[in-house]
């Protein structure tokens, strides 16, 4: 049996509204916050499974979304390279070297094998009926945490086979869907825009279809403007998250997840506006970026409510 967020990204099903929320699992959370105090740093937390796994399952237990997404960072591929990594809150990286890239993929894999458990856990906890989301960051995101924001296409192109096989590994483990983050992909020029970002996670997305043409894959290219249209056109994700800087109207994709402002769940605002525009479309009721920490979590009760009576009447 298909899954709401299956049915909507691959049959391309209107009026089913699957919704889940980036960061959906975090410092917005009571729960959350129980288990920082009890654990040695962020780290500690995403690479030890059966934290990662409580972490995971606390948003779908308290809020029943319809899709649970693994709880790990995008820079674990940096850490697993061998990069420096510390949680300030914000991530603090050490100095880039070329050796990381000297990194044979059976130790980088090894390294990152705390993510594969955590999700094999969380399948069997989630019910049948809910999709398991794993994730990574796009190569040009990761060069610039890697590379204190320098443009170094070398690297953006090294990045890419390791990016591919934790995505691999994530769907080995049980996830039905991945997405890809380019969270800095709007901070890059257009010349360079095809480069750096375009054709590197065109390749990301060929591979992972030609090896699981049944997974969904969802892209997410921050705040690229007019420039998402050649992007969808190039990379053909399944579904796109879209920001909150164009009109859906202007966004050419079939399947279309997020745009919702983060301010606008944090002011606890009624998303029935959204809804209506969205109808008799294939949409995934999400963010326009990541739950911030100041967010009310009745608000987060009230988001996905208001989402589960809405397609009721649809």
């Amino acid at each position: 049996m298909k899954t709401l967020l299956q049915r909507t990204i691959q049959d391309k099903e209107v009026n089913l509204y699957p919704t889940w929320l980036m960061r959906q699992a975090g410092r917005y959370m009571p729960v959350y916050m129980e288990m920082k105090a009890q654990s040695n740093g962020f780290l500690d937390m995403a690479m030890t499974p059966w934290k990662a796994t409580e972490i995971t399952m606390q948003p779908i237990l308290e809020f029943d979304m319809d899709a649970a997404i693994i709880f790990s960072d995008i820079l674990v591929i940096n850490y697993a390279l061998g990069q420096e990594l510390d949680y300030n809150p914000s991530p603090d990286l050490g100095p880039y070297k070329e050796s990381f890239f000297d990194t044979p993929l059976d130790t980088f894999l090894e390294r990152c094998e705390p993510v594969y458990e955590a999700i094999r856990k969380v399948r069997e906890e989630l019910d049948d009926s809910k999709s398991l989301i794993g994730f990574a960051a796009a190569p040009w995101t990761l060069c610039k945490y890697m590379c204190d924001g320098e443009q170094k296409l070398d690297v953006v192109q090294k990045l890419i086979p390791y990016i591919i096989n934790h995505l691999l590994q994530q769907i080995e483990a049980g996830c039905d869907t991945v997405q890809i983050f380019d969270s800095h992909a709007g901070e890059i020029s257009n010349e360079d825009f095809q480069e750096f970002v375009v054709t590197p996670t065109k390749t990301i997305v060929d591979v992972i279809r030609a090896h699981y043409p049944d997974v969904c894959i969802i892209a997410f290219p921050r705040l690229v403007g007019p420039l998402i249209n050649d992007y969808i056109e190039q990379v053909n994700p399944d579904a796109i998250n879209i920001s909150d800087d164009l009109p859906v109207d202007e966004i050419n994709s079939e399947v279309i997840q997020g745009g919702i402002s983060v301010k606008r769940l944090i002011k606890g605002e009624d998303i029935t506006p959204v809804l209506d525009k969205m109808r008799d479309k294939a949409y995934v009721v999400n963010l326009a970026h990541g739950i911030d920490k100041t967010t009310p979590v009745e608000n987060v009760r009230q988001f996905v409510n208001t989402v589960k009576e809405y397609r009721k009447g649809v």
